[in-house]
């Protein structure tokens, strides 16, 4: 889902909020801080290893490349990667926050009004992104080139009357 708070990830490097997934996140500073240890055991080790194969089963060794694919298709390269989110003008928030809502590919994917605050190019890329997204989408937008160019079904919801078009 798009996410619609601007300012509520402010000290978060743009890198990480991109790929957005806490777990994933957790377990990547829970296994560094087990290597960093320099009284390594044999219970850190287990531990490590647990660590390990969940960091695979959730695909960790691709997020951060997912992550920064989705970035610079949205055009914030890698000069942005490790900037605070409180550092962006708030259309290059927007872009991280949409970068976030795509990462992972998830199973239905939910977009309000994803062209605000966007420049040309990103939402051509969106557009190209979207066309070739196997996944359903559902998408919120008063943007009638970009629903007629994303969309194989549009409802028109006005008022109380609901249509199917």
């Amino acid at each position: 889902m798009l996410k619609q708070n601007h300012f509520e990830y402010e000290e978060e490097e743009v890198i990480r909020r991109a790929y957005g997934h806490t777990r994933l996140y957790e377990v990547m500073q829970e296994k560094n801080a087990i290597y960093m240890k320099e009284d390594f055991s044999d219970e850190d080790g287990i531990k490590a290893a647990e660590l390990e194969g969940e960091f695979g089963e959730m695909n960790g060794w691709e997020a951060e490349s997912d992550a920064a694919i989705l970035l610079q298709g949205l055009g914030l390269g890698e000069d942005y990667f490790n900037k605070k989110m409180s550092e962006l003008t708030g259309s290059e928030k927007i872009k991280v926050l949409l970068a976030q809502a795509l990462f992972g590919k998830p199973d239905v994917l939910l977009l309000d009004e994803p062209t605000n605050g966007l420049d040309i190019q990103a939402i051509q890329w969106l557009e190209d992104f979207l066309i070739n997204f196997e996944n359903t989408v559902i998408v919120v937008s008063h943007d009638r080139h970009f629903l007629n160019t994303v969309c194989t079904h549009i409802a028109d919801l006005d008022s109380v009357r609901f249509r199917s078009m």
